[in-house]
């Protein structure tokens, strides 16, 4: 699989369950009423978006590699917790700079895995 690094089982199964809480983690605080969830003081919004899709990504490639199901599946998540904020009347909205951030994120852990891969790959080429 192209830049996939070796992993054992063991650490993917660790992967693919810290995957899905961080995934019900994002789902809960993205779609929950805003009074139920921490308060908004924890720093740039942006900023926390974009460093939950990219811990999210980041797990799945752990997990499961990378997939383009995998892929595909986080930016729609992104896209779709943005359009379903816009829909509800929680106390929520939905933004295009929120989607921005959490493509942002998404990009970011892909292309870390990208680049940690290559480094790996060269360190293990024979000489």
């Amino acid at each position: 699989m192209l830049f996939r690094p070796e992993l054992s089982p063991t650490v993917r199964r660790y992967a693919a369950a810290a995957f899905v809480l961080c995934l019900a983690a994002i789902l809960y605080l993205s779609l929950a009423p805003s009074e139920a969830t921490p308060a908004a003081n924890l720093g740039w919004d942006k900023a926390r978006h974009a460093l939950a899709y990219f811990v999210l990504t980041g797990l799945g490639l752990f997990a499961f590699g990378p997939r383009l199901v995998l892929l595909g599946g986080v930016v729609l998540l992104g896209a779709g917790v943005e359009v379903a904020q816009a829909a509800m009347d929680l106390g929520r909205q939905g933004e295009l700079a929120d989607l921005a951030a959490n493509l942002t994120g998404e990009g970011l852990a892909v292309a870390t895995w990208m680049v940690v891969a290559q480094w790996r790959r060269r360190r293990s080429a024979p000489a």
